[in-house]
């Protein structure tokens, strides 16, 4: 994280790894220790400058010799997301004067449009995921191609995968819709469907004429299904990232402030605002972990294109282990700092297994059966993870989306 290492904490001294209260708890703790307190909040101020006034509070708290806690268990994101649920309903209870002072600014429109926008970018990835994984091996689409002018099944590989492909082209348009106009967010999504709808169209035509240009079409759906799901995970990133809950707190904050003290919707209203706050730090804390898995992913995918059967076997091609190395290792690093930050992760002892079967093979320098088998139990198991990280963050994300709800309404009810 940019602010542990602008308040001057050492990388790697921190688990960033866990519950998001977990996390910070860590972090405040160890800024405690070491005697980094007022670094830590001024640096985070400097990226929130709405929160001023919070972090004043807490330097002033531990100048009085209180100290930050752990979290306490039982708290999910769904119980966090109730909580706000009912503080924003317990707003919508009030007058339209109270309601405006969530909407100063224009805060509450760009929360609930950031939030809509963060749903239709996570159901893009996943429909893009679902897409890629479910045609299987590119490697087969091409023998499929190159040989559809001689054999009628692979004829039918090839036209099964073109109706997959329009299918999808048809689902995917209906999420791009839903993002707002322009440039920067429907256009740049609809230039890369309409690549696609392009691949289908050369795709139909190759299948109808036996043509070789069934390649071009493969290698085109291939270009974006390489490039766009990384650039999806990095919109989700900035967007989760960017989420204005500290306009909704502040706002939460304010509004506790103007009501009677024996309002009975005064404490609703309390906890919905400590809940934003620990939203807002737990989805950060799972886009970060979902994109650094999703560029092994990436990684992973790149070495199995180098190992995958290709005309006279893998193993024809001498130099493909001093090829595969340096790729794996840097991959392997990669594994290792994120097992190293869940040291009671289930899965890091079997991934590595896994490892050091792929470098007791890769050290043999011939890439043959036993070689291609230790990567793929390797990478399925990586895979595994990463499966297990896509669907924490997509859980999160539906989690997150239904505080939305209640704003719309807000929004509604103020009118224009």
């Amino acid at each position: 994280m940019q602010v542990t290492k602008d308040a001057g904490i050492v990388a790697g001294a921190i688990n960033l790894q866990g519950a998001a209260l977990t996390v910070w708890f860590n972090i405040l703790d160890y800024a405690l220790t070491n005697k980094l307190s007022q670094a830590l909040m001024t640096a985070v101020v400097a990226q929130n400058p709405q929160c001023a006034a919070r972090f004043k509070a807490y330097l002033d708290e531990l100048a009085a010799g209180q100290k930050p806690t752990a979290e306490l268990p039982g708290m999910t994101t769904d119980d966090r997301v109730n909580t706000a649920l009912a503080g924003f309903n317990a707003v919508n209870q009030q007058s339209k004067d109270i309601q405006a002072t969530l909407a100063a600014d224009n805060g509450l429109t760009n929360v609930t449009s950031q939030i809509d926008v963060l749903k239709t970018y996570k159901d893009l990835h996943d429909h893009l995921q679902s897409f890629q994984y479910g045609i299987g091996s590119f490697q087969n689409l091409l023998v499929a191609a190159r040989d559809m002018g001689a054999d009628l099944e692979q004829v039918r590989v090839m036209r099964n995968f073109l109706k997959i492909l329009k299918l999808f082209c048809v689902s995917i348009g209906e999420s791009v819709m839903e993002l707002p106009a322009g440039p920067a967010l429907h256009d740049i999504e609809q230039a890369w469907l309409d690549d696609l709808k392009a691949a289908a169209i050369k795709l139909q035509a190759a299948i109808d004429n036996k043509s070789p240009d069934a390649y071009d079409a493969l290698f085109d759906v291939r270009t974006v299904l390489r490039v766009v799901p990384s650039r999806l995970n990095q919109q989700i990133f900035v967007t989760a990232k960017n989420l204005p809950f500290g306009l909704l707190a502040t706002g939460l904050d304010t509004i506790a402030g103007k009501l009677p003290a024996e309002e009975p919707s005064v404490p609703l209203i309390k906890a919905a605002h400590d809940a934003i706050m620990v939203l807002s730090s737990t989805i950060y804390a799972r886009v970060v972990e979902h994109k650094l898995w999703q560029d092994i992913d990436n990684k992973l995918a790149s070495l199995t294109d180098m190992i995958e059967p290709i005309e006279g076997g893998a193993a024809a091609d001498k130099s493909l282990p001093f090829q595969f190395s340096p790729l794996w290792r840097n991959l392997e690093v990669k594994v290792k700092v994120l097992a190293d930050l869940d040291p009671t992760g289930a899965w890091r002892a079997t991934l590595v297994d896994y490892s050091t079967d792929v470098n007791d093979q890769l050290s043999r320098e011939t890439v043959d059966t036993a070689f291609i088998l230790a990567f793929e139990a390797y990478r399925d198991e990586a895979q595994q993870r990463f499966v297990q990280v896509d669907l924490a963050l997509k859980t999160e994300c539906a989690s997150i989306v239904r505080v939305s709800t209640p704003l719309h309404k807000i929004i509604e009810d103020l009118g224009p």
